[in-house]
């Protein structure tokens, strides 16, 4: 076995290296917690630290609470099986067109009725209403801003108007103690309904002061009672169209354009039908 001997001047020489070394390492971490302790309390100031920062200069502000655009609607407790008179029940069920997992509203309301407003500016005015009921039975809030379009033979539209004039008179008709929410303040969130014998309602109405008195059959379009849709291509070739989930309500009306009387309009048979438009 052959023995290496050492000189004793390397041996010194490696140990001087190794003690050299570790001091260095030493410094280095003083200097990086320094560093890192002046950093906790300074701030940076015109790409320099400012050596005059205060502990408030941390402190983060609160976050910005979401704000709610359209207002909680005010609801109605009425009994489940209340008997309400003329009234016209509307069936949700899902069609089988229908994509999977949207949301209908309970509706109901009575046939197309007259009456007759003093409306400032115009004298006094023939006006057609449809006096309705919306119940959210969907176990969520839903956003209700419905739309109601009057539709002649020819397909000329008429849309719902605002006439504040007429709501209390409409609200004394119909029920004197149910407060009745005409095309203004009407839109909302509307909060679910989910006792079993009580529904939570909206009452509302759409006014027209125009229509086509000549017509002898005529529907209104009701949106806003879902959130069904269907795009269909378009035959320009552009933009698909979006028709929307949709109450038809078909009318026949029996008199002329003459002497005009709500009893001459009927529902038709089938009163309405779900669709898309």
């Amino acid at each position: 076995m052959i023995m290496r001997r050492f000189r004793p001047g390397a041996l010194g020489l490696c140990l001087a290296s190794a003690a050299m070394l570790s001091l260095g390492a030493v410094r280095n971490l003083t200097w990086a917690q320094d560093e890192k302790a002046k950093g906790a309390g300074q701030e940076q100031v015109g790409g320099q630290r400012s050596p005059v920062a205060e502990p408030q200069d941390s402190i983060k502000p609160p976050a910005v609470p979401e704000v709610q655009l359209v207002p909680n609607l005010r609801t109605i407790p009425v009994s489940h099986d209340r008997p309400l008179f003329n009234v016209q029940m509307v069936n949700t069920a899902l069609l089988p067109r229908d994509r999977e997992g949207i949301w209908v509203l309970d509706f109901q309301f009575k046939p197309l009725r007259m009456i007759t407003v003093d409306v400032p500016g115009k004298g006094r005015r023939r006006l057609h209403y449809l006096y309705y009921r919306v119940v959210n039975r969907t176990a969520k809030a839903r956003m209700f801003v419905p739309q109601f379009v009057m539709v002649n033979e020819a397909g000329k539209r008429f849309e719902d108007q605002v006439v504040p004039e007429s709501i209390p008179l409409i609200q004394a008709r119909e029920d004197q103690t149910i407060p009745v929410l005409g095309a203004v303040n009407v839109m909302g969130i509307l909060p679910p309904s989910t006792k079993a014998d009580v529904d939570d309602a909206v009452f509302g109405v759409a006014v027209w002061d125009s229509w086509d008195a000549r017509a002898d059959r005529f529907s209104i379009y009701v949106r806003g009672l879902s959130d069904g849709y269907k795009e269909t291509p378009s035959p320009s070739g552009g933009k698909p169209i979006v028709k929307y989930k949709s109450l038809r309500i078909d009318f026949v009306r029996r008199g002329d354009e003459r002497n005009l009387n709500e009893n001459e309009i009927e529902l038709a048979d089938p009163p309405y039908e779900w669709v898309y438009w």
